[in-house]
């Protein structure tokens, strides 16, 4: 009898799982949900592969750029707890294109969202083969100067670091 009062305890687990995240529970509401699940598959999956390439382009074989931010704002996807951003931004490529404005997804760890703030300078990779994509380049963006103001945690606030007076 256990057996069977486990198999309950988890479908109710399993149902009660389904409702707070707005999916359907029942039987036919999942099957007719299935092709919604297919479309959000393919779009991770198209965000995995966006991933992968902007590490290729951050690793060398992107071309450096500057990118001024000129709005930002989440499209509610996130890879794993990274929230993904709309960026637009006006760029202007380190080979003398002239500057021109895209706009993009980025996947943006949470302590770089301050990053996105309008007017900020951030050093980006652009892809050689499509110049409307671009990887930023955070080793490069902390060396452009100081980040702007609300980005950093001022001293004593959470995550801000003990700073050594000489």
């Amino acid at each position: 009898m256990g057996l069977f009062r486990d198999w309950q305890r988890m479908t109710r687990a399993n149902k009660e799982y389904l409702e707070k995240q707005g999916r359907p529970s029942s039987y036919v509401g999942q099957l007719a949900d299935i092709p919604n699940r297919m479309r959000e598959a393919a779009d991770n999956t198209e965000l995995g592969l966006r991933m992968a390439r902007h590490l290729e382009l951050t690793n060398g074989s992107g071309l450096p750029a500057i990118a001024v931010v000129m709005a930002a704002q989440q499209v509610g996807s996130y890879a794993g707890m990274s929230p993904v951003l709309r960026v637009q931004a006006r760029v202007e490529r380190a080979d003398g294109t002239e500057a021109y404005v895209v706009t993009c997804d980025q996947v943006v760890a949470g302590m770089h969202l301050g990053r996105f703030q309008p007017e900020a300078r951030l050093a980006v990779m652009v892809d050689p083969a499509d110049p409307l994509d671009f990887a930023v380049d955070w080793i490069r963006t902390g060396q452009l100067g100081p980040p702007p103001p609300g980005s950093v945690p001022g001293p004593g606030a959470p995550g801000a670091r003990r700073t050594t007076q000489e």
